[in-house]
């Protein structure tokens, strides 16, 4: 009884550990998607704090990452995700540029 016991607590972590991983991962293409479109230079993502919850979306986490839009100085964003579904991005006021290119 307790081997089986023993063997079903493995497979929970084992599990855990995969759907961390896979979550991470996913956060990280979104990370990159959303600075490469509004033209930000990612230079960190960091996981930083993860909670259990009961139901779909039973593992949530925050994301911080830190990028730049002029080389110089650097800003922390977050990305609260929920799942593999739910993302919500957090962009602190950041400096700016317009290009020779655009007509604005």
């Amino acid at each position: 009884m307790f081997n089986l016991l023993f063997i079903l607590l493995c497979v929970c972590v084992a599990l855990l550990f995969w759907k961390l991983r896979q979550q991470s991962e996913y956060a990280d293409i979104l990370i990159k998607q959303k600075c490469i479109a509004l033209d930000l230079q990612l230079l960190n993502v960091a996981r930083s704090h993860f909670n259990y919850k009961l139901g779909e979306h039973f593992l949530e986490a925050h994301f911080v990452f830190e990028f730049s839009s002029d080389n110089e100085n650097s800003y922390q964003g977050i990305l609260r995700l929920r799942g593999l579904r739910q993302a919500r991005f957090e962009f602190p006021v950041y400096r700016s540029f317009e290009r020779d290119d655009t007509l604005h």
